[in-house]
């Protein structure tokens, strides 16, 4: 009894510990799930802090073309007032010249009263004597007549030169206006390309708002996609979490599909490639590429469940980037493989496969330069050479 006991102990020690190492597969296998969402997130992060720049950006614009609305409805309003001045400047001038043709007819025909009079009673300045002796009646009349022509020459003079001075007054009322319409008219151009200048001020700042709402919309929609990605990764990574226990695989791995091995694992100098700072080159690629006809078959490296997925671009949602079509098999053990460029998929997403089985067919999609498959093997979340383990 107590043999069994101690059996049957250490059958319970040796399931937990089974458990607890699958249990830390699964913990492992999901590091690069998370080391993408992290990744992903970080790169949320920074489409938000870039988001609210723009809607800054694009709220400061809003208030100066407000701004400038605002002054342009005052320049308009002083436009209206300075040329009401100039109509009233132009008013009085036209006022004016008609008082100063007025005078200047008055002084003319002053003039040519006070002439023909002179002509009739001067000659050379002087009254004729002997007809205005014979024409009095006496010695009295005579000085009366004397006296009364002096008179009429006094107020001739003295109405000719008051004609005169405002005549020269007039002028120069003419002359002051005709200045200061001079003056107002600056004043209104100055005022009219002010205007312009705001309205020029204003419609740069309509295109750059457009031009803000453009890249803001952009990026609206990549950050979007972005969250999309997040979503889709959260959920492989339950998926994962949860199939890699169950998982059916034998341990021994074959090549997914025959073909020409045309790019290997580890440091590389093309920069398409994922960014590692660990390589002299700054760039790792993870997997290795093998090339073929278009369209043959993807065999399953080995036993595992299979996930359908499609990697868009950030930047367009109906573009593909990346591995384009690819799959992802869970393994049991802490292993996954990945399978990229696909043209398309074999198997329904969940379905568990055994080892050959065809999963998919060879493509271009996402970041390729020609038709490929992109075979990757991940142990505990981390890319192997998968050289290590094929035949």
């Amino acid at each position: 009894m107590r043999a069994r006991f101690r059996r049957l102990g250490g059958l319970t020690v040796a399931v937990c510990l089974v458990t607890a190492l699958l249990t830390g597969a699964v913990s492992d296998t999901v590091l690069d799930k998370q080391r993408q969402l992290r990744g992903l997130n970080g790169r949320i992060s920074v489409a938000k802090s870039q988001l609210r720049q723009l809607v800054d950006r694009e709220n400061q614009l809003k208030q100066q073309i407000a701004s400038f609305d605002n002054q342009l409805v005052t320049i308009a309003e002083q436009i209206q007032q300075e040329t009401a001045k100039l109509e009233l400047i132009a008013i009085q001038i036209e006022i004016t010249t008609r008082d100063l043709a007025v005078k200047r007819a008055q002084l003319k025909q002053h003039l040519d009263d006070y002439g023909q009079r002179m002509r009739q009673m001067y000659k050379s300045g002087q009254v004729d004597g002997l007809e205005l002796v014979l024409s009095a009646a006496n010695f009295s009349d005579l000085l009366n007549r004397v006296f009364f022509f002096s008179d009429i020459i006094r107020d001739d003079r003295r109405q000719a030169d008051n004609l005169r001075l405002e005549q020269i007054r007039v002028e120069g009322v003419k002359t002051e206006l005709d200045a200061k319409r001079a003056e107002q008219a600056q004043v209104v151009v100055t005022i009219q390309q002010q205007q312009a200048a705001l309205r020029s001020a204003r419609s740069q700042r309509l295109a750059a708002q457009a031009q803000v709402q453009a890249i803001e919309a952009q990026l609206k929609q990549q950050l979007d996609a972005m969250q999309a990605q997040r979503a889709a990764l959260q959920a492989q990574l339950a998926r994962l979490r949860a199939e890699s226990l169950r998982a059916r695989s034998s341990g021994r791995w074959k090549w997914p599909m025959d073909g020409v091995i045309t790019q290997g694992f580890g440091c590389t100098t093309l920069y398409f490639e994922p960014y590692d700072p660990s390589c002299p080159s700054r760039h790792f690629h993870s997997g290795v590429d093998i090339a073929t006809d278009w369209g043959a078959a993807v065999h399953a490296a080995d036993g595992g469940i299979v996930h359908n997925f499609t990697m868009v671009c950030s930047w367009d949602g109906s573009a593909l980037c990346g591995y384009g079509r690819y799959v992802i098999i869970v393994h049991a053990s802490g292993f996954t493989s990945l399978y990229g460029h696909l043209s398309g998929w074999a198997i329904a997403d969940g379905t568990q496969v055994n080892q050959d089985t065809v999963i998919g067919y060879e493509g271009s999609t996402g970041a390729s330069t020609g038709p490929h498959l992109h075979f990757e093997i991940d142990l505990n979340g981390f890319p192997v050479d998968p050289f290590a383990y094929l035949p």
